[in-house]
């Protein structure tokens, strides 16, 4: 490629990077017209020329309002730039058209292999406004991608591959508008919530319980100004949203009118490929290059089916050999694991009888023991049956002993002289005998033999004056 087509082609290149966003819509243009315009219309309505009541009613009776006609505003410089632009670039289109249609004819005669070449030449060489134009930038693209590729078979899917990126470009450049679309009917809804819940802070619970009709006036003059916002908003997004759509309508017939007008000319002047004698050269050899790559294939699909029979023939030994092998090493890991545990059933069997023997030992011992306890148990019982009776026994003499004792006392406490005392005494005596008597028998006790008592003719005892009185029971106790 020489060195003027590189200069194209790098024209062609900054060219594009200049025009990428052609279809988009910019902001401060948008912004700045859109605010001019809200002002001045605000500014007709109080000036006087738009000063009507239906106005101030719906435009400046909230914040919100004022703030959804200023967005309807910006959307409408929006669409008014946009329809500008259509406009503009219908004619570019119309005038780019002719001028592609009059270098397609005056090429002709330029050969196939340098028709794109000299066709982005020639495209440079037109004024500055076909060449930014949405048409020119197509046109310059087009060239680019057939001078880059070098073949012309693609020459179709390029140019519709080119009309989807201006299509999405296009539908891109609406963003903005549909952002306010959506935000004015967000806005007056707002104003509507904004209106009622300022509406009943405002409302006088007084008024409403004595002045029924000047609270509903007060009540229904805030609702109106609550749902007026809504209203505006509505309006104003419908009014805007079929203006988008008949400015987008056009966009799309614009759109359809470069494709159509591209297609039909550059198909027919760049599909001829410089390649296509050689192409036609190569034929028998691409049929013989197809012949042999089928038998190639046939071949190798015969290899691959001598291969699955000599595999499943294969697989077929392994198994046979892998299940004998599988059933000799069963049967010789089962004897030798019956083998083991016969020999651990033997020890376990001879460990069982060893334990049940030492557990036999172990209760015959425990039995003897037992025995042994019990006859201990019985003998110690006996014993205390027997100590039992005896101090049974026991208690009953000590009974008699107290009832004798009492008896004694009686006695001494009706003695009236002496010989009374001296016979009682000797009766005590007696009875004290004879109670020793029968304790010695009983086995309670052993008394010592005591001298026998002093015969009668042996002086009586003094009596002294106060021998009349009863004894003492320390008196008795020692008697």
């Amino acid at each position: 490629m020489s060195n003027r087509y590189k200069e194209v082609v790098t024209h062609v290149n900054q060219h594009r990077r200049a025009k990428r966003e052609s279809y988009a819509l910019s902001l401060p243009p948008v912004l700045l017209f859109g605010s001019i315009a809200a002002l001045t219309f605000f500014g007709l309505i109080f000036a006087g020329p738009l000063d009507f009541a239906i106005l101030h009613r719906y435009c400046l009776s909230h914040p919100v309002a004022v703030t959804s006609v200023s967005l309807f505003f910006v959307g409408l410089a929006g669409l008014t730039i946009k329809w500008y632009q259509v406009t503009v670039q219908s004619k570019l289109t119309s005038k780019a058209a002719q001028t592609l249609q009059r270098l397609l004819v005056d090429g002709e005669d330029i050969a196939a292999s340098q028709r794109p070449e000299w066709l982005a030449a020639s495209w440079q060489a037109q004024p500055a406004k076909i060449q930014h134009s949405w048409f020119g930038n197509r046109i310059s693209r087009v060239i680019e991608l057939q001078i880059n590729r070098g073949r012309r078979h693609q020459l179709e899917a390029d140019l519709k591959s080119l009309s989807e990126a201006d299509a999405d470009r296009q539908h891109e450049s609406y963003s903005l508008l549909r952002i306010i679309h959506w935000a004015m009917p967000m806005l007056g809804f707002l104003g509507t919530v904004l209106g009622i819940s300022q509406t009943l802070g405002q409302l006088d619970t007084k008024m409403l319980a004595t002045q029924q009709q000047d609270a509903m006036n007060q009540l229904t003059a805030g609702l109106y100004v609550a749902f007026d916002t809504t209203a505006i908003a509505l309006i104003l997004t419908v009014v805007s949203m079929f203006l988008q759509f008949g400015i987008s309508r056009l966009e799309m017939n614009l759109l359809n009118r470069i494709d159509s007008d591209s297609g039909d000319g550059l198909i027919g002047y760049l599909s001829d490929d410089p390649l296509d004698s050689q192409i036609a050269l190569m034929e028998p050899l691409r049929e013989l290059s197809t012949n042999l790559l089928q038998a190639v294939q046939q071949l190798t699909e015969e290899q691959a089916a001598i291969w699955g029979r000599s595999m499943s023939e294969s697989f077929r030994h392994w198994k046979s050999w892998s299940e004998d092998a599988s059933q000799r090493i069963e049967s010789e890991i089962g004897n030798r694991v019956g083998e083991s545990l016969q020999r651990h059933v033997s020890d376990l069997q001879r460990i069982q009888d060893e334990g049940n023997r030492q557990v036999d030992l172990r209760l015959q011992q425990w039995q003897t023991t037992l025995s042994d306890q019990a006859r201990q148990l019985q003998n110690q019982q006996k014993e205390i049956i027997r100590q039992t009776d005896t101090m049974h026994k026991l208690s009953e003499s000590v009974v008699d002993l107290r009832g004798l004792e009492e008896t004694v006392h009686d006695s001494v406490a009706r003695m009236e002289n002496v010989t009374r005392i001296e016979e009682a005494s000797l009766c005590i005596g007696e009875a004290v005998a004879v109670l020793a008597t029968t304790l010695e028998r009983a086995g309670a006790f052993r008394t010592p033999t005591r001298p026998r008592m002093a015969k009668k003719e042996e002086a009586p005892p003094e009596t002294h004056a106060d021998d009349s009185q009863p004894a003492t029971p320390s008196q008795r106790k020692a008697a």
